[in-house]
């Protein structure tokens, strides 16, 4: 598969993962997850990994990531559930400072 190929899928892959979590974060019982929003995604060419951007308006960083860091593996399966690629990649999350 060509580099622009590849770069092709991720760029249709980064919004889909962005509009899942979204979602799950509003979905989520963790009023924490109910403020955040996700700012970017940047998925691994492999599609082994993608690194998730997220900013909340409260400025409790902290706590952001605590929340997220305890309710990864429920939003990692709500991908899972969601996402037709053969692999899901494992999401990690980062506090988007900008």
């Amino acid at each position: 598969m060509s580099n622009q190929t590849r770069g092709g899928r991720i760029n249709r892959i980064n919004p889909l993962i962005q509009k899942i979590i979204s979602s799950a974060l509003l979905r989520s019982s963790d009023p924490i997850l109910n403020k955040a929003t996700i700012t970017h995604v940047s998925t691994s060419p492999d599609l082994k990994k993608s690194m998730v951007f997220v900013s909340t308006l409260d400025g409790n960083e902290g706590s952001l990531k605590n929340s997220l860091e305890k309710n990864r593996i429920k939003i990692q399966k709500v991908l899972g559930r969601e996402m037709t690629t053969r692999n899901v990649p494992k999401i990690i999350f980062e506090v988007d400072n900008t």
